[in-house]
């Protein structure tokens, strides 16, 4: 009887203290990725916006009523042609020196967190990057309620990207999923999280343009700055850190063997190694051929036959997006339930996302350009699936250093996408000549999706039939416990 007593005296104290220290719950990094992806989403389109208002105001130039001069036939000689090529080309460096100065140190320090993150916890890289965030959103606030020189937010960008922005942020919640998983429910998790991003996503877009024009810009600063600290309170306090005890290590954080850790996980000599390099040249071309979408859709849009105001592009950003989150977990659920592995589930995705691509750049009407969002339904699955399954292929210590690879891939990848495409997109509309010139870029893109369709069924026919010849990621009992 007394013994009944204990353990039911020991079983309700657990209880009363489950919820914040333990990381099997029902919601931990999803409240993360939420508050995070919200703020660094949101700052994207404002900041942008905020930099071609400031090179009209350094050249002196009043705001313009007409959205539709790009579709007038006699727009190329008038004055306000001219104009426009002035402010766009100095907005667009501004935008450059910006970006660059986010996305180069937030890619080296997403190299050393993400193996600290392997070494002393998940927690660690979240309170650092969600600190540089919030001094980032801060500085960013000031300098525009100030009027500060271009330098001020290149400062600013700086201090985002040191704290590792949004590659270590990713790292660190792709590597607790990792930890707090089993490997068989893992492509499930990592695809709701790939949803709640899609619809911060969407939210961004129908709403932004709105807020920016009866608010201003301060007032969406101040929102993005709450935020940020939110999130920094929600993980200092009520996350619970996910890595084991015994796989903490006492190293230092920014060390040779940090960037060591790194290139072992792809080099070190493992049953299934070139799995990994292929499923790596896999996410690489998926993350371009999404990228481009959001990289020329502005550029696209504006022109002849479309026409689109800036309202139209939000919404069908918007749209895209949240089919994209719904996709994404009713996606790798069917495929689960039909016993598709998550290598079918990849090339199924891609095939979407082709058929996406064609149909933007085949679209003349708005009403075709919204049909293809319903082919970007399952446009969200590859992604989760080869996280999932590139996670199998390595020891529960290197999740943290697999997903800083990944992590900063991504920025890259979103960075190149303006550097590569932009400027291809250019020359096509003014060079060629064709009804569909402006969507080559479009094509291209599609057709190098064919080669992760070839690299998954090759890795499909040729990989070890039983799981156990890989390095598992997890024992079978409780990771954490």
């Amino acid at each position: 009887m007394e013994d009944n007593l204990v353990s039911l005296r020991e079983s309700h104290q657990q209880s009363t203290t489950s919820w914040r220290k333990n990381p099997h719950r029902l919601l931990t990094v999803e409240v993360v990725i939420f508050l995070y992806i919200t703020g660094i989403l949101l700052e994207i389109p404002v900041i942008q916006q905020y930099l071609y208002y400031k090179a009209k105001q350094e050249l002196k130039i009043n705001e313009t009523k007409g959205n539709d001069t790009v579709c007038n036939p006699y727009y190329k000689n008038s004055s306000e042609y001219s104009t426009d090529e002035m402010v766009q080309k100095r907005a667009s460096r501004y935008i450059l020196l910006v970006n660059i100065a986010l996305t180069v140190p937030a890619m080296l320090t997403a190299c050393f967190l993400g193996t600290w993150s392997d070494e002393k916890g998940r927690k660690g890289p979240m309170i650092v990057t969600s600190i540089g965030s919030s001094l980032a959103s801060l500085t960013f606030l000031l300098a525009i309620y100030w009027n500060l020189p271009i330098y001020v937010f290149m400062i600013a960008s700086s201090l985002s990207g040191l704290g590792g922005y949004y590659p270590t942020m990713v790292l660190a919640i792709l590597a607790y999923v990792a930890d707090t998983s089993q490997p068989d429910s893992r492509a499930m998790r990592l695809g709701i999280l790939e949803a709640i991003a899609f619809v911060c996503g969407t939210v961004v877009y129908f709403s932004s343009g709105v807020w920016i024009k009866n608010y201003g810009y301060e007032s969406v600063y101040l929102v993005i700055l709450t935020v940020h600290l939110l999130n920094l309170v929600y993980v200092v306090i009520f996350l619970p850190e996910s890595l084991p005890p015994e796989l903490k290590k006492n190293n230092a954080v920014f060390s040779v063997s940090s960037v060591k850790n790194i290139v072992l996980v792809y080099f070190k000599k493992r049953p299934g190694r070139w799995v990994l390099f292929m499923l790596l040249i896999c996410t690489v071309l998926v993350f371009l051929a999404s990228f481009v979408i959001q990289t020329l859709l502005v550029l696209y849009g504006k022109r002849a036959p479309l026409c689109w105001e800036s309202s139209i592009i939000g919404y069908f950003l918007g749209t895209w997006l949240f089919s994209k989150a719904i996709g994404a977990v009713v996606g790798i659920s069917l495929c689960s339930r039909l016993g598709i592995s998550n290598f079918g589930a990849i090339q199924l995705g891609v095939f979407f996302l082709m058929g996406n691509l064609l149909m933007i750049g085949l679209s003349r009407t708005t009403l075709e350009m919204f049909l293809s969002n319903v082919l970007a339904f399952f446009t969200g699955v590859p992604q989760p699936c080869i996280r999932a399954e590139m996670s199998r292929l390595v020891n529960k210590e290197e999740q943290g250093a697999l997903f800083a690879i990944l992590a900063s891939l991504e920025s890259l990848c979103n960075f190149s996408s303006q550097l590569i495409f932009n400027p291809l997109y250019t020359w096509t509309v003014t060079e060629l000549t064709g009804e569909f010139v402006a969507g080559i870029t479009f094509f291209i893109n599609a057709g190098l999706l064919l080669i992760p369709v070839v690299l998954i069924g090759v890795v499909q026919y040729h990989r070890p039939g039983k799981r156990k010849e890989f390095s598992p990621l997890v024992d079978d009992e409780n990771p954490v416990s």
